[in-house]
């Protein structure tokens, strides 16, 4: 797939290239220009739903642009391929087809449309972690913006600089952006996007703990949406406040917001609001009155399940899974949970697939569209060839015969390739929705059972299966994570986060496992201690060491977790230290070269060295580095280091 991925980008880099001559503004009839907005709007209209229907009315687009000579008609279609692509994920293609369309309006020295494609190249770049680029972007667009008195567009770009300050963790500037928009907006009149920023601001008041501002962000959002053209932000303002005022601690005010928005949607036949105001009542109600609840979940239930919406029926299910654990009616919560999962595997799969057919629609659109400009170049050099003789047409013709094969093996292979990548993604897939959720409900049921009034020898056996399901879970999970990271690669989304609060959980998370073995583990890592790299990776790294520190532990031992600032580099050393088994120099040598070894704990836990493997690669990935101290008897010492600052 990577040499698919790469062939693409080449592809499109050429394309992009022969498009950025200097296009002379072209004036086409009314009756073109119609259709290519009608074009531009079915490719709007299909691609939440049909995506290969939304590339193929923007590929009609292009042609009928190429046709006529119309690059901004180009610049329009680029731009749509970027949306469609980034609507699915595929954001290094968005990015290349945003980049395209920008040379364009830049040629034509299009302000307006250039500081538009500008911003949305700036949210792009900052979605894949190039927040230094996507800055530079979004600066760009609003001082494009504010040479023409764009008013409407400088509110857009502050939008997107507070949407990127948010995505890299810096919430307080992000505020400031957002605050900005604001105060352009006051005179101007109420819009949907006005509505969006509110709601937006409210949020991340809600994000970082300040519940009293965001409220008064959604009441402010309530009192300005009365008017039936702003009705769904108007009930959206009404949950969100519900849920403000819920986590405030004043129940009935939060209950009387949802209730408010409840009416509004059901007057309006707006089913989804209707759900999700009766899922908000629920949530207030789960601790007085769980019967009353468990009946208002089941109501929006009916309401998602006869609109199509199986997100939000996901969603509901998972609420009523916790609502019947809260009473003690496990199996219920068994069958909620198991649904909730079935549905955001279909929601998965589906969306994979979306990906999948946009990803190849697009190369494919790339690949025609540079053979169609490789016989336009073919046939202008074969007229000049002729002036000149018949040595120089004969080695031109040798050239071009010599690139023709290469590509043809070229694109041969990148068929197999990706075929082969396709039948692997989908044993994965089936390997990991069809195997993965039995053995996980299997585990989560013994918990359960192993709750319940049981002789000692069922309570022994229970606790047995579960020991034994939950290995196999963690191994199976662990081989999936490596497989997937063998087959795409691994994907980092970095942010800054606290390494205590995400050291703390996972040592909880683990602290069952710990008192079977009646081992103490202790973290003596700073409090105030701010990391910049994948929460994720970190963790799973965390807690894998700690596990096989658990593993290798005996009985009453003590693991110690501990950390080292580094300022100057920039990096913390991070240390899992056990007392058990410790670590052989063979065995120690066969780490080192990235081979599995299956090895024993103190008391026969089975490892397979997948675990650790997977952590070597998520610390190379963050730019650490993992290496060991051990002594047979005494005990391991595991170091790793990760990057406490942001890396711009």
């Amino acid at each position: 797939m990577k040499c698919t991925t790469s062939i693409g980008f080449l592809c499109l880099a050429a394309l992009f290239a022969c498009g950025q001559v200097h296009h002379k503004e072209v004036k086409i009839s009314s009756e073109d220009s119609v259709k290519l907005r009608r074009y531009e709007y079915r490719s709007s209209f299909y691609q939440n739903k049909k995506p290969d229907s939304a590339i193929y009315f923007a590929n009609q687009g292009l042609k009928l642009s190429k046709s006529l000579n119309y690059p901004l008609g180009e610049a329009w279609m680029l731009n749509r391929f970027a949306r469609i692509n980034e609507k699915y994920g595929n954001l290094k293609l968005a990015v290349k087809y945003q980049k395209g369309s920008l040379a364009i309006f830049n040629n034509l020295k299009d302000i307006l449309d250039s500081a538009d494609a500008s911003a949305n190249l700036g949210l792009l770049e900052g979605r894949q972690g190039n927040f230094k680029f996507g800055n530079q972007y979004l600066h760009n667009a609003l001082t494009l913006y504010q040479k023409s008195r764009n008013t409407t567009g400088i509110i857009k770009a502050y939008t997107k600089l507070g949407e990127l300050n948010e995505l890299s963790g810096n919430r307080d500037l992000a505020l400031q952006d957002y605050a900005q928009a604001e105060k352009f907006n006051q005179g101007k009149p109420l819009s949907d996007e006005y509505f969006l920023l509110i709601n937006s601001i409210g949020v991340l008041h809600t994000k970082m703990g300040n519940h009293k501002q965001a409220a008064d962000y959604f009441e402010k959002g309530i009192s300005q949406t009365g008017a039936v053209q702003h009705v769904k932000a108007h009930i959206a303002f009404l949950n969100n406040a519900g849920k403000t005022y819920d986590q405030l601690g004043d129940k009935q005010k939060a209950l009387n917001y949802h209730q408010m928005g409840l009416v509004k949607a059901k007057a309006n036949g707006l089913h989804e609001e209707e759900a999700r105001s009766l899922m908000g009542i629920a949530n207030v109600l789960k601790n007085k009155d769980a019967e009353q609840s468990i009946q208002h979940l089941k109501n929006a239930l009916d309401i998602a399940h006869t609109i199509g919406h199986k997100q939000l029926a996901a969603e509901i299910y998972r609420s009523l899974s916790d609502l019947y654990r809260q009473q003690s009616r496990y199996a219920d919560a068994l069958n909620a949970l198991e649904k909730h999962h079935r549905l955001l595997d279909s929601l998965q799969n589906a969306n994979v697939g979306h990906k999948i057919a946009v990803l190849q629609s697009s190369y494919e659109l790339a690949e025609s569209k540079l053979r169609i400009e490789a016989l336009e170049l073919a046939n202008q050099q074969r007229t000049y060839q002729r002036n000149e003789g018949l040595f120089t047409a004969v080695a031109i013709l040798l050239v071009l015969l010599i690139v023709g094969v290469y590509f043809y093996k070229t694109t041969r292979l990148n068929k197999n390739l990706a075929a082969s990548n396709l039948i692997k993604d989908k044993l994965f897939s089936i390997i990991g929705h069809d195997l993965r959720n039995p053995i996980g409900g299997i585990t989560q049921l013994l918990e359960v059972l192993e709750d319940e009034n049981l002789t000692e020898d069922q309570r022994v056996m229970v606790s047995e299966m579960r020991k034994q399901g939950k290995v196999s879970l963690d191994i199976l999970n662990a081989l999936l994570n490596w497989g997937e990271a063998q087959l795409k690669g691994i994907h980092i989304e970095k942010v800054s986060f606290n390494a205590k609060n995400s050291i703390t959980k996972n040592i909880l998370a683990l602290q069952k496992h710990a008192g079977d073995k009646s081992i103490l583990i202790t973290d003596a890592t700073p409090d105030d201690l701010t990391l910049f790299g994948d929460i994720n990776h970190f963790e799973f790294i965390i807690r894998n060491l700690l596990s096989n520190a658990i593993k290798f532990s005996y009985p009453s031992g003590k693991i110690e977790v501990a950390a080292i600032n580094k300022p100057s580099s920039n990096i913390v050393i991070f240390s899992v230290k056990d007392h058990g088994k410790g670590i052989s120099g063979a065995q120690q040598e066969i780490f080192l070269k990235a081979n599995l070894d299956i090895a024993y704990g103190t008391k026969g836990e089975k490892g397979t060295g997948i675990g650790l493997m997977l952590s070597k690669e998520f610390i190379k990935a963050n730019k650490g580095q993992l290496w060991i101290e051990s002594k047979e008897g005494i005990g391991s010492t595991f170091f790793f280091t990760f990057p406490a600052i942001i890396d711009v």
